[in-house]
This record gives structure tokens, sequence and C-alpha cells, in this order.
């Protein structure tokens, strides 16, 4: 294979970014020639994010040898310079990209060389897509706002199908347990540091909606007791987390599920694998074709992997774009007609308000603080304040606003570039978008705000992707995709576009423990 062909059209990059990056590593890497080999296992999950990380753990409980496949690489957690940081971006930071394809970056960079980085961009039309590639997927790179939506919202946005009192009484708490969540403590919210998450309680106070309440987080707070004390430089208590922490103190899923997956002896897990296309064989056995990945890019080798069962946990994007790719290629046939369908972006809305007064530097993280606005007859809106590590009183506060969007997007297959590309209407968002929107300018306001920067507007991306092979319309209730027996869903890809006024991680873990718990108890030995 030529230096050139490093990067193919069946590339997870997307457009002009692939191109970029395939041009970058052909002037930069030698030629190599790819090997081909062939492997027989039983059950192949592929991603280790929140769905992966917890289906791997609980096969495993089980007694099932799993191998899970994950395009990006380990990274040292937990260690001082183990990622890059926001005011000092580097390659690292994307993935296969010459640029820094994260959503609202402040920093412009200078052309870098693609790497296997922790973001990847994908590109649709009218929205694109952040999401991680990492062993511990978005756990990384995310805030880590584990916030447990409401009875009667969970009930307007999912499958009737599901019943919450389940999810409330069991897989929430099951979650919460395994991440270690908690709201951030009285005593850390008064340290000098976290003045700015005092000061947007006041704001929420001032313009008369529900009081701000502190966000369960998957924070060790005695971590962050050291850092204000100076025993340990400051990283978490700094909000400097979007790149990942550098230090302790964030129960990211290669902290807690995944150790614990390997630990069974039952879990092989092969970062720097990426999945290039997945159809059946002959005999109707699930095959799985990956290219192994130096950090550079480089395809070093392609493996062939054949299951008894595939388990996609790869994130919603690019889960539904492997079925709505295997679908449109014939690599799968009798695929249900919604797959790539009722997709959405979970109703992220970031703004960032210049104020007239101060809300410090270096503001106290991550994002701690918000006020459920659950009951307002316009519609449910979750107002979140994200602080933001600026090393000087920039006067600025950034909230994330979380609302039920009212339409959908959709995957479709481009044979002509043989892939799945998102197209997202200009009102898939519908008029629940600007009656948030309207909301979060008047509390900028009540916080006196003199300027508002729309960074959804400005950047139309999100980074809380959900739906594609949903509950209901491509996979039953436990995420069997239909009609396809031994291959499944369990990820966001599930979730019709909305957990309900939520940062959406805790619900697709709880989703995942739910299902996985059901298909280990009735399919293992009989399916696979």
């Amino acid at each position: 294979m030529l230096a050139g062909q490093r990067i193919d059209r069946r590339s997870f990059l997307g457009g002009a970014a692939a191109a970029a990056g395939a041009g970058a590593l052909a002037a930069c890497a030698p030629a190599l020639t790819s090997l081909q080999r062939s492997e027989r296992r039983r059950v192949v999950v592929i991603g280790t994010g929140f769905g992966g990380s917890v289906t791997a753990l609980r096969l495993a409980q089980r007694g099932v040898d799993v191998t899970v496949i994950e395009r990006g690489r380990r990274w040292p957690s937990g260690q001082r310079g183990a990622f890059p940081t926001m005011f000092a971006p580097d390659r690292r930071v994307s993935w296969l990209s010459t640029t820094n394809t994260a959503a609202g970056n402040l920093i412009p960079s200078l052309p870098w060389r693609p790497y296997t980085g922790l973001l990847e961009r994908i590109e649709g039309t009218g929205m694109d897509v952040v999401c991680a590639a990492a062993v511990g997927g978005g756990s990384l790179p995310y805030h880590g706002m584990s916030v447990q939506p409401r009875g009667d919202l969970f009930d307007r946005v999912m499958p009737s199908e599901l019943d919450y009192e389940e999810f409330d009484t069991h897989w929430y708490p099951l979650v919460r347990r395994m991440l270690g969540v908690a709201p951030i403590p009285d005593d850390v919210l008064a340290a000098p540091e976290y003045r700015s998450s005092r000061r947007f309680a006041d704001f929420v106070r001032a313009a008369g909606l529900p009081e701000a309440q502190g966000v369960p987080m998957p924070i060790d707070w005695d971590v962050v007791r050291r850092e204000l004390s100076g025993e340990l430089p400051r990283t978490i208590s700094t909000g400097d987390v979007i790149y990942g922490v550098n230090g302790p103190g964030k129960r990211s899923l290669d902290t807690n599920y995944l150790p614990a997956a390997e630990g069974t002896g039952r879990v092989e897990l092969l970062p720097l694998h990426r999945v290039e296309r997945l159809h059946r064989d002959g005999e109707g056995r699930w095959v799985v074709d990956t290219d192994r990945l130096d950090t550079d890019g480089v395809v070093r080798e392609r493996i062939e992997w054949t299951a008894d069962a595939v388990f996609l946990c790869a994130g919603s994007p690019n889960t539904t774009k492997l079925l709505v790719r295997a679908a449109g290629r014939g690599d799968i046939t009798d695929l249900p007609d919604d797959v790539g369908r009722w997709w959405s972006t979970n109703g992220d809305l970031i703004t960032t308000q210049v104020l007239s007064s101060s809300m410090g530097a270096r503001q106290g993280g991550p994002a701690n603080m918000a006020s459920l606005d659950w009951d307002n007859p316009a519609g449910p809106l979750t107002l979140i304040f994200a602080g933001l590590p600026i090393p000087v009183d920039a006067n600025v506060m950034q909230t994330i606003g979380i609302f039920i969007p009212d339409g959908h997007g959709t995957f479709s297959y481009e044979p002509d570039r043989d892939q799945a590309r998102l197209h997202f209407p200009a009102d898939a968002h519908g008029p629940a978008m600007a009656e948030a929107r309207r909301r979060v300018t008047q509390f900028g306001r009540t916080a006196g705000a003199i300027h508002a920067i729309d960074m959804t507007a400005i950047d139309p991306c999100t980074f809380h992707p959900l739906g594609g092979a949903v509950i209901g319309k491509v996979c039953d209730r436990y995420g069997r995709v239909l009609g396809q027996r031994g291959l499944y869903v369990n990820d966001g890809a599930l979730i019709p576009g909305s957990t309900a006024c939520a940062n959406p991680s805790l619900t697709i873990a709880a989703f995942a423990e739910r299902n996985i718990d059901h298909i280990a108890r009735h399919d293992v030995d009989h399916v696979f």
C-alpha cells in the first residue's frame, strides 16, 4: 500500500478534513505495506465509551470472552502533561486532522501533523459533530455533568417501551456508584476560586429561576481540595478539562469500568484499531474489518475479525455511520428502514456572556452549578454554568443550555463517496431552540451582560449526538438490531435525539447497564 493511500475513502474522517489528513500523512510518513490476517472471536465490542465499557465488563463477569476494538489510543490519565490544554493545544487534540477540530476552540493553530488525537470532528450538512477517539471514549474530554432527567421529561422523549421507574430505582443509581458521582461540596464552593460559581447562583436567583444546585460529577473532590490548598497543581479546579485532565481526580472510564473489565482476564482491549466495515460472511457470522494504526494514522496491518456477536458502541455518529454504510452497500441486507434517522443534538446551546462586572480568572471548574427550569410553561430548560480557565479576568460567563429539540436530522448513504453523511435541516431544532435562546439572553441581561456570543450559531456542532439506531425503530427494547441475530447497539444511537434536558452520559450508561443485563441473561449461550 502506498503512503498516499493510508487514509482511504472509508475512513471516519469527513470531507475536506479527510483530504487534508491524507495529504499531510503522505508527505511525512514512509510508504508501508499492510499485512492481512483473520481472527475468530466469540464477541466483538466496538468502542470503549459509556456503552462499550459497560458492555465489556458485564459480559466478562458472565464468563464471556470479549474482544474490544477501539480506534483511539490509551492516554495516561491522571498524570501531569498527559493531555493538551485549552490555551496550549497541540496535534494530540485532533483525530487525524491538520487543524484543531474542537468546537469553539479559542486558540487558532498553525497546521500540524495529523495524529490519532482525542477529538474527531465529523462534518455534516447543517451540523457537525465533535466526538472522542480514545480508550474511555467521551469520558476523557467531558466535564462530567451527570444529571438524571425527571420522569415526566424522560417519558416525553423516550420510546414507550421504556419504564422510567426501572431506571430511577436501579440503573441510574448503579451507574452513579460505579462512577463515584457527587455534587460540589459546600466548602469547595465557598473557596475564593469558585467565586464565579457563586455569582452564577446569584444571577439565577435574581432572574427568578429555580435555585442553582450542584451538578453531580465523577470528581474526587478531595483532590480538588488538595489543589485549592496548593498541595497539587491546579487542574480540575480551573476547569481546564475539555482535552482531558492533567492530574488525578477525574473518574473517567479508564479508572473504573475498563480496568474492572480487563481485571476479569476475559477482556482483550485493542486500541488504535479503526473499524472500516461491518458485514456477514457466507455462514452468517459477523465480520468486522479493521485497520491497525500507529499514532500518526499509518495503517500497519489489516485484520478481519469474525464473531458470533457484535456490539456497536462506537458512539451515536460512528455506530450510525457503520450501519448506514452497511445498508447502502448491501453489506447487511434487510436492515430496518429507520437506520440513520431520529438523530439530534440533545438541545445543546452554548453562550458566552460578556458582563459589565468581574467573574474572575481561572474560574473554578468543571461545570458545577445548574438551574433546572423544568416546569416553565414555555418548555423545560437546563441552564449550566461552565467555568472557563482564562488566565485573566475577562468578565465572561459561559453557560450551557439544554432544551428538548422539536425535530431530527438523518444520516444518509452517499454512493459516490461511499460514506454516510449527516443532514440536519435548519429548522430541525424547531421553536424550542428559539425559546431557549430567548431565555438564555434574558438571563444574561439580568446578569449584566453587555454582549452575548451564541457559540452554537457561530459554530453549529454538538458534543452530545444521539440517535440513528433508536429503540422501537431499529432495535428492540434491549438494543438487538431487528432482524439481525447477534447484532446489537448499546450506546447513544439508541436514544432519539434527547435525554430530556440532561447531559447524556449518565443516561447512556444506564441504558447500557440495563440492556446488557438482559442480554447476558437471555442471549449468552443461545445467540452467542
